[in-house]
Formats: structure tokens, C-alpha cells, sequence
């Protein structure tokens, strides 16, 4: 296995030492619940007071870093346990009486996370994952630390309307914990990175004051925001030169992104002249390539190729520099691959914010004297949002101003040009679709004529005898905003059976992306779940009504049924099917490339809801119709 350890910066083994020192006489026995790769434990021991004398962590390359890290002469030294196990396995009673006075940790967020919204809704405490903080306070009632410290996603107060977290907060309310919490961004405290994350605060006493930030405008110290230039200053190569980014589809791209902005920078909202992706179509960190003078934006455990941040050099971070950006001290080993690594990275605390919440408790409750660690005043507010909105406003000027620059360096090429086409498709593997002069000699070909009108485009998809009665009308409308010249696309087609849909959407797609600037469907159509119903897709496919699964694909290829939930009770009498069959339809469609979700593809979504993302199929091969689970479990078996 691979492995990722620098020699302490110099200057921060000082601070970190030094806070160390400050409480050696008062030593804090502390559990780590859920550890991670130990970024929360890393902030508590750098505090400097409190051991942690155990560390429980169900996944083993998370527990191999923290492993490789406790023992003598190691970060965490020769007092810490680590246990790989479910939290529902460890023995809670054997540290009843061993005088741990802290209890940190963070239950697995994947149920109300932003991310999961956007797979598919928050099923929050309805699933496994969202009911471990039942065992957090099972451990808390039999250990009774002095306080205790539970850190999730930002979104979690709100899903699902509140319900979860009211009963979060009754069951630690019961147990006798006075209980605060607060929505908290690392950069206010020191971390070269804007990361909103909730900590909720127990204590058998009073109630927790959280202190005011230590960085920043709403901090009453001199210090800035940490940018990630001053972060990573010593780990840069002065003679390098920018890349020309990092290939494939969009890696092109990026070059011409302004530090600061993402793929947002070619949309008709930012101002571009030829659009590239509609507006919200993609996650933020498409394309995102900081700006070395502020904070960069979230760091993610699963970078994909396209996603950031990316170095203002067009290229992804290193390792190293990655863990200045997440503030893990160089000299704490990160065991496993770089993906592994990377993963643990993106998952943790940043151990810079644990570490003041930590101070702050001390504080309070074990007799610390940390003075640069103070309590929020009463009436404070934080002015986060209003800096998010004031550096939006900022982004725009930036992208005008780039625009400018590149067309008058002629970096944005000119309109493209009006054509007719006519050709077949081969009607065989769905990702092995190509343009053809004649029908192919083995197997059933569809024949398509174009008609390019300007601001109207007429599409002819005949894969059906010319005889067949089977014909249907589509229309695509809205389209202006980003085609610009191209207001609607008609298309009539005659399909011999339904898996020929698939071919259909490729041709329409083909007909899109070669008149624009657009790279595939979804970028012109928009991201289901961010859409402003600018494109609108309406019609029938004219196949044979009477089978089920064509009602489904009728129904659905009108985008105003597709993008939100549908309850099952209510959908199956709409697509006149019992709710006992709804279950092979759904599987039926799927295999044809429509991306309907239920929880047997997707958990997240519970038991009684159906979502049909868009009215057209997955024309990738990377977008995956699987649940990711069922997808590794496939490429591993």
C-alpha cells in the first residue's frame, strides 16, 4: 500500500506544540466515535490536554491510517485503541469507568447530505446509516462524559422538514445533556477552505458558548482569511508552467476558467457568448479551478477527472497539498492508495476547525486558558452568506471581464453554420452507435433525415417499416437560450420497438451538440434536479399503447413528469399497472436506459416513492442506471 507523509512544516509544529503545552496538567480523557481517518482526534490532540484513548472505525483502511499513526514515537503515541469494528459491536462498558470526560465523533451523513438530495432525495433517519446517532447516545449514556461533541452536514436540521434532527435532539436532551449547535464554516477558523459543517454540543453543566471566529471579519483578531496560496506557498515549484488541463471531454476547458469559477463560466447566466452547459446542469466543482487568494471550496472524497478544485495551474492538487488545504498536520501518514487517501482527506474534520471547538471546551468545562479562543457574544451573526453573495457578484465581473479578453484574443470561435444531414444508424449495442452512408449489411438499421431550418430543426427517425402506422411526435421547445439560433426541434418518428428509443435520443442529441457548443444532452437539458424548466419536452412515441412499458416511456417523455417524485399508489394507476408490477416495469424501462429510481436502485429515496430523473434515456455508458452500491459490487465480483 502507498502511503503519504511529509517532515512538519516548521512553522506549524510550532503552533501545534505549543498548544500542546498550554494543558498538559489537566489531561482529558477523550473516545472518538466514528473516527474516520482522524481529523476530529487530530484537532482535539492538538488542543492540547486531551487524550484520546480510543478510536472506533468500522471501515479497515480508515482504521490501517489511524493505526499507523498511534504508537510510540507516532502522532496520537502509545495510549490510544484503535477498533475496527461497527459502533454497534464496541463495548461502550468497558470505558464506563476509565474516566473519559469527551465523547467526538460524526455519524455517517450520506442520508442528509446535500449530495444525497441530489441523487435522490433525504430518507435521513429512515435509513440504517441515519440511526447510528441512536447508538452514539447509547454510548453516552453509559460512558456519561462531561460533554460531548456530534459534528454532521450542514443540511441536516432541515431534511425532511426537521423531523430527524428534533429526534436527535430529544434523545441527547433526555440523557440530561444541555445541548447547543451551530452551522459552522472552517475558513472563519483558520482553515484554507469555505467547509459548512453543524456541530452539536452536549454538557452535563452549562450550556456550550461556541466561539467567535478566529479568522476573518467577524473575528476580532487581525488575521485574514487563510488563502490557499499562503497554505501551500513552500510546497510550490516556482519554475512551473500552467497545463493545458487534464484531457477528455471538458479537460480542455479549463485553461479558460478564471481562477475562482467553474463550469458556470460558459453559461448564458454568466454572460458567454456560445454556451457551453445550461445553468446548474452540472455539480458546482465541474471545472471549479481556485483562486490562490481566498479559501478554496469543499474538498470531495470522490474527485471525478473534471472535478475540482483544480490548481490555478490547470491541474489537481498533490497529496501533500491537499492536506495543507484540509490542515492535516504533513507529518500524520494517510495509509492507502491515492484514491484511498484522497478519500480520507475529503471525509474528515478539518483538524484546524476540531481543534478550536476543542479549545473552546476546554475552556469552558476543564479549566483551559486559551485566549485567543473566545465566546460568541449574544447577539452575534455571522456574516458567511453575505460574503458568499458579495463574491458571486464578484464572479460575474470576473467571467465579463475574461470573456472580453478571450474574444479579443480570438479564443471564441464564431457561429456555426446551418446544414441538412441524412444517414442511418446501426440498431445494435447502445454504445456502439455511428453514423452510416448506407443501411448496415447485418441487422436492423434506422434511417434519419435533418432538416435544419435556422430556428426550427425538423428530425425524420424511421428503424420501422415505411408502412408501419407506428408514428410519433416529439417536440423540444425553450431551447434558445442556450442554442441560441435554435428555438425547437420537431421530431417524427417510426420506431419497430421500444429498445429503439435509445437510438432515437442519440440522433436528437447528434443533431444538439453538432449545431452548439454543448457536449451531451444532459448539459443542454440541465441537471434534473437544478432545472429551471427552460427546456421542455413534450409528445408520443407512437408505438403500440396498449404494452405498459410504452404508457411508462409516453408518460415520461413529457419533462413536466420527470424530475420530481411520485408516490407509488399514485403513479400506478396513472401508468395502469398494479403496484405488485410496477416494480418489473420500472426494471423493464432500465433496461433501456431510463434512469427511474426506486429504493431497490436507490436506497436513499425510501420504500414508497418513484423518480424518473429525465424523459429521455442515459446515453453514456459512464451514467450509471445501478445504485453506485450495486455498481462496485458488480465491478468486483
Amino acid at each position: 500500500m502507498l502511503g503519504f507523509r511529509l517532515k512538519p512544516h516548521p512553522a506549524r509544529a510550532m503552533v501545534y506544540q505549543n498548544m500542546r503545552d498550554v494543558a498538559l496538567s489537566r489531561r482529558i480523557k477523550t473516545l472518538s466515535l466514528f473516527s474516520g481517518a482522524g481529523g476530529m482526534d487530530i484537532g482535539f490532540h492538538n488542543a492540547g490536554g486531551y487524550d484520546i484513548v480510543g478510536c472506533v472505525e468500522i471501515s479497515a483502511k480508515y482504521a490501517a491510517t489511524l493505526e499507523a499513526n498511534t504508537g510510540a514515537e507516532r502522532f496520537f503515541g502509545d495510549g490510544t485503541q484503535v477498533f475496527c469494528q461497527d459502533v454497534e459491536d464496541f463495548d461502550a462498558e468497558a470505558f464506563s469507568d476509565k474516566g473519559v470526560e469527551c465523547i467526538i465523533g460524526g455519524p455517517p451523513c450520506q442520508t442528509f447530505s446535500a449530495a444525497g438530495r441530489r441523487a435522490g432525495g433525504v430518507i435521513g433517519t429512515s435509513d440504517v446509516r441515519g440511526q447510528l446517532f441512536k447508538r452514539y447516545c447509547e454510548i453516552v449514556e453509559i460512558v456519561r462524559p462531561k460533554v460531548f461533541v456530534f459534528e454532521n452536514v450542514y443540511g441536516l436540521p432541515g431534511a425532511n422538514g426537521g423531523a430527524p434532527w428534533r429526534s436527535i435532539l430529544e434523545s441527547f436532551s433526555a440523557l440530561g445533556y444541555r445541548l447547543n449547535f451551530e452551522v459552522v464554516d472552517a475558513a472563519d477558523y483558520g482553515v484554507p477552505q469555505h467547509r459548512e459543517r453543524l456541530f452539536l454540543i452536549g454538557a452535563l453543566e452549562k450550556q456550550f458558548d461556541f466561539p467567535k471566529p478566529t479568522h476573518g471579519p467577524d473575528s476580532d483578531s487581525d488575521q485574514p482569511l487563510t488563502s490557499v496560496a499562503a497554505a501551500i506557498e513552500d510546497l510550490q515549484n516556482p519554475a512551473e508552467h500552467p497545463s493545458s488541463g487534464p484531457g477528455g471531454m471538458y479537460g480542455h476547458l479549463l485553461p479558460l476558467v478564471p481562477p475562482g469559477l467553474n463550469y458556470s463560466f460558459f453559461t448564458a447566466e454568466m454572460g458567454h457568448p456560445k454556451p457551453v452547459f445550461a445553468w446548474r446542469s452540472k455539480f458546482h466543482d465541474l471545472l471549479y479551478k481556485v483562486d490562490p487568494s481566498y479559501p478554496c471550496r469543499t474538498l470531495k472524497a470522490q474527485p471525478g477527472k473534471f472535478t475540482g478544485p483544480f490548481h490555478w495551474k490547470n491541474r489537481h492538487f498533490s497529496v501533500p497539498e491537499l492536506k495543507r488545504l484540509q490542515t492535516f498536520p504533513d507529518e500524520y501518514h494517510l495509509e492507502g492508495n491515492q484514491g484511498v487517501v484522497l478519500e480520507q482527506i475529503g471525509n474528515s474534520v478539518p483538524p484546524r476547525l476540531a481543534q478550536v471547538i476543542a479549545m473552546a471546551i476546554s475552556n469552558q468545562y476543564f479549566g483551559g486558558q486559551f485566549e485567543d479562543v473566545v465566546p460568541r457574544p449574544q447577539l452575534f451573526k455571522s456574516t458567511f452568506r453575505t460574503r458568499q453573495r458579495e463574491r458571486s457578484k464578484l464572479f460575474k465581473e470576473i467571467a465579463r471581464k475574461a470573456i472580453e479578453d478571450q474574444l479579443a484574443e480570438g479564443m471564441i470561435d464564431e457561429e456555426l453554420q446551418l446544414f441538412d444531414e441524412e444517414y442511418f444508424l446501426p440498431l445494435g449495442e447502445f454504445f456502439s452507435v455511428s453514423k452510416m452512408a448506407e443501411p448496415t449489411a447485418k441487422g436492423r438499421s434506422a434511417q434519419v433525415s435533418v432538416k435544419d431550418r435556422g430556428e426550427k430543426i425538423e428530425v425524420n427517425f424511421s428503424s420501422a417499416p415505411s408502412d408501419s402506422r407506428s408514428k410519433g411526435k416529439i417536440k423540444i421547445c425553450g431551447l434558445e437560450k442556450y442554442l441560441h439560433r435554435i428555438k425547437e426541434i420537431e421530431i417524427i418518428c417510426q420506431l419497430a420497438e421500444t429498445r429503439d428509443v435509445f437510438f432515437l435520443w442519440w440522433a436528437i442529441q447528434d443533431v444538439m451538440v453538432s449545431r452548439s457548443r454543448f457536449f451531451t444532452l444532459i448539459d443542454i437539458y440541465g441537471h434534473y434536479a437544478n432545472r429551471g424548466d427552460t427546456v421542455k419536452v413534450t409528445g408520443s412515441y407512437g408505438l403500440n399503447s396498449a404494452m405498459p412499458k410504452v404508457r411508462a416511456l409516453n408518460y415520461f417523455l413529457n419533462s413536466a413528469n420527470c424530475g420530481g417524485f411520485w408516490d407509488r399508489s399514485a403513479l400506478s394507476p396513472i401508468l395502469e399497472v398494479s403496484q405488485a408490477k410496477l416494480d418489473r416495469l420500472v426494471e423493464d424501462l432500465r433496461a433501456i436506459r431510463m434512469d427511474i429510481r426506486t429504493s431497490t436502485s436507490h436506497p436513499i429515496i425510501g420504500p414508497d416513492r418513484v423518480l424518473c430523473t429525465y424523459p429521455f434515456p442515459l446515453l453514456s455508458q459512464k451514467a450509471l442506471v445501478v445504485s453506485r452500491v450495486e455498481f462496485l459490487e458488480q465491478a468486483t465480483s
